[in-house]
């Protein structure tokens, strides 16, 4: 039914028909040549001249015209295909294909007049039935049904029809996701069957992704065994090809059976490593592929050397050096000023307590030159001259006398992050015996902690950080560290305050800064399912990060093969997506020239396959019937999906719904009303003309 509606009174078009004749009337009354013009033409004019008015105005009254649209949407049936691995690991798999083939076509012709039919893999939309390969090494049921009802939600959907064997090992169980089709149909079919097979398989690796240079790491092997009572096996530890390890193993008396194998491996040397895990096959045994995994390990070397320095043992060292010792990747050694090495190249820290008090001048310019990063601890014996030769960057004036100065917690220091109940602590530590007299030190983002004189906070600074080229130190102005140590046990019974202080500065002092103009990032360790993207940057000799050069990249594949690929630049950094590759170690270096000088950089990393479609070898049935029950369908075979259509073609709540939605149009948008318009002061014109007015 059309209405019509305006902001303006419908009434008021009555005064306005009344407005367009007079005005017309007194149009014409005042024109002499009217006369003599016949009684049908004068009021024709009139006439034509009122009804352009008349739709004017009517124009201007910004009239909506409503209407209504009728819309039928015809059921839509979605069917999901499950293209995984495992629905061809059954005896009935070489059936599969084609039967899912047949189905899908079948159906087409089947909803072809009365429904629309959609259809879905795990991870796309289905163009093509010939298209469909069962290649996907993960099966996630919940995420493309979640897909269909968010890209159907509020359209008609008949019914779901799911195939699939019923087995899932990503994402959260199907039956929940599928509640959400309220009052659709879930119909399931099904492919393999539910008896067990004899076999055995690797179930499950346990190790870390990295390990240290020089440790051992720890690996756990489960081995489950299905219908093997008692069954002796052999399983091998291989490293880059190699046997490192064996060990003879029995499955348990019961029908299944889960077997642990613990091995201690050593990290020999740098870089990511390849171990497989290998099972020798026992007698009947239905699946072999999954009596083999592989996966990767990453050995770094990430051991720092630190030597502490002092004129004697003390308790300042002894307590730093026990706070140290807890890291793993710390190796610590202490000397005395008779003890001094003759090279500092391999330490990475240099924890110097009083420096300068040893005699040997050598010794103390060799450890001043050397851009290794340094902890100075100065103490009251420290002279005003040795300070000045350390190059601290802060103006310190002693006056020869000593004071005790208590720790005030920067709010602003800003190089780490301690946490709050360690920042109370400093506050709270007892006072450190210091030379008395004035630090003046000007980048406050980099102090630690203030002096305090009793509840005064003084400006200068009693533990502060710096850098000069690319050296980084630390000063400690005062001595009695231990006490800290010793007060933080009386309180909480522990040294964990003290030793985050000790790991915090120790960390921030040794962690070098990245100088290098070309980087490259990526992981070290990536799943076969998962894209591998790579980044990279390069820097200008201002260390502004630019794109101008081309950065290419070989990668060379565990075969042996090489491929050449070409990062492609953002605004900012390089991009290269390689996408999903087989499982294997890989070694890759990138280069870039830019004017004249070349860049490279090069490493490994491992694609673990994780293997998941190979482990199953019975089909779960019983969630598929589940589903279909609680979707108010049916269940059935593969080979049997005719009963499935015959059914979603018999029901009666599968039918077509008819949408009415209101449409809005403004008058004024039609352009045949502005062409009556435009043709009845035309007509009054061309008659004027023609009866001689003008």
């Amino acid at each position: 039914m059309t209405e019509l509606f305006s902001d303006i009174p419908m009434w008021t078009l009555l005064p306005w028909a009344v407005v367009a004749v007079a005005l017309s009337l007194l149009l014409y009354r005042k024109k002499s040549w009217v006369k003599e013009i016949s009684n049908f033409k004068r009021f024709l004019l009139i006439s034509l001249r009122s009804l352009g008015l008349f739709l004017l105005g009517v124009l201007l009254l910004g009239i909506l015209i409503k209407g209504m649209d009728s819309e039928i949407d015809q059921p839509l049936i979605i069917t999901i295909v499950d293209d995984s691995e495992s629905m061809l690991n059954y005896s009935d798999s070489a059936e599969v294909k084609n039967q899912t083939k047949a189905f899908l076509n079948t159906a087409n012709s089947s909803f072809n007049s009365d429904y629309n039919h959609s259809i879905f893999t795990l991870y796309n939309d289905l163009e093509s039935v010939d298209s469909l390969v069962f290649n996907n090494s993960e099966t996630n049921l919940s995420n493309v049904l979640n897909k269909a009802y968010d890209n159907y939600y509020g359209r008609n959907i008949g019914a779901i029809v799911l195939l699939s064997d019923g087995n899932f090992n990503a994402g959260s169980t199907p039956l929940l996701v599928a509640e959400k089709f309220k009052k659709t149909p879930v119909y399931t079919l099904s492919v393999g069957d539910t008896i067990q097979k004899v076999d055995h398989l690797v179930k499950g690796i346990v190790a870390n992704e990295i390990a240290f240079l020089d440790n051992k790491f720890p690996v756990e092997i489960s081995i489950e065994g299905n219908k093997t009572p008692s069954t002796s096996f052999e399983l091998q530890l291989k490293e880059d090809g190699k046997v490192i390890a064996s060990k003879s193993l029995k499955h348990q008396e019961s029908e299944y059976s889960l077997v642990k194998a613990d091995f201690l491996l050593d990290a020999k040397s740098i870089g990511v490593h390849e171990y497989t895990v290998t099972i020798s096959s026992i007698a009947n045994e239905f699946n072999l592929d999954n009596n083999e995994k592989t996966f990767y390990v990453e050995v770094l070397d990430d051991r720092s050397n630190v030597l502490i320095i002092a004129e004697a043992l003390n308790p300042d060292v002894g307590a730093i050096k026990s706070a140290l010792i807890t890291e793993n990747n710390l190796e610590v050694k202490t000397v005395t000023a008779n003890e001094l090495p003759t090279d500092y190249s391999p330490f990475d820290l240099i924890i110097w307590h009083n420096p300068g008090v040893s005699k040997n001048q050598k010794a103390f310019d060799q450890i001043t030159a050397e851009q290794i990063p340094a902890w100075y601890i100065i103490t009251t014996q420290t002279s005003r001259l040795d300070i000045g030769k350390l190059q601290l960057s802060a103006n310190i004036n002693t006056t020869g006398s000593a004071d005790n100065f208590g720790a005030a917690y920067n709010q602003g220091f800003s190089l780490f992050k301690l946490s709050p109940e360690t920042r109370k602590m400093m506050d709270n530590f007892p006072p450190l015996n210091a030379h008395y007299g004035n630090v003046n030190y000007a980048n406050t983002a980099s102090i630690l902690a203030f002096q305090r004189l009793g509840a005064i906070k003084k400006s200068d600074p009693l533990f502060f950080f710096g850098g000069k080229q690319d050296k980084k130190f630390a000063v400690t102005y005062g001595s009695g560290l231990w006490s800290w140590r010793l007060a933080d046990y009386q309180t909480n019974q522990n040294q964990e305050h003290f030793n985050e202080i000790v790991h915090k500065t120790v960390q921030y002092l040794i962690l070098k800064e990245n100088t290098s103009r070309l980087r490259i990032q990526l992981p070290s360790l990536v799943s076969s399912t998962e894209d591998l993207i790579i980044k990279a940057s390069f820097y200008n000799e201002s260390y502004e990060a630019i794109t101008d050069p081309t950065i290419d990249l070989e990668l060379s594949k565990p075969n042996g093969e090489k491929f050449e690929y070409s990062f492609l630049p953002l605004d900012k950094e390089y991009s290269l997506d390689l996408g999903q590759l087989s499982a294997g170690r890989y070694s890759w270096k990138a280069s870039t020239t830019y004017n004249g000088s070349t860049f490279a950089k090069e490493g490994t990393f491992g694609v673990k396959d994780l293997a998941l479609e190979k482990q199953t070898t019975k089909a779960n049935h019983q969630l598929l019937k589940q589903m279909a029950e609680n979707g108010q369908g049916k269940f059935a075979m593969l080979a049997d999906y005719q009963a499935i259509l015959d059914d979603i073609n018999q029901r009666e709540d599968i039918v077509p719904v008819a949408y009415e939605s209101s449409t809005y149009h403004k008058l004024i948008d039609y352009v045949w009303l502005m062409l009556v318009i435009v043709a009845l002061f035309t007509t009054e014109w061309v008659i004027r003309r023609y009866s001689g007015a003008y």
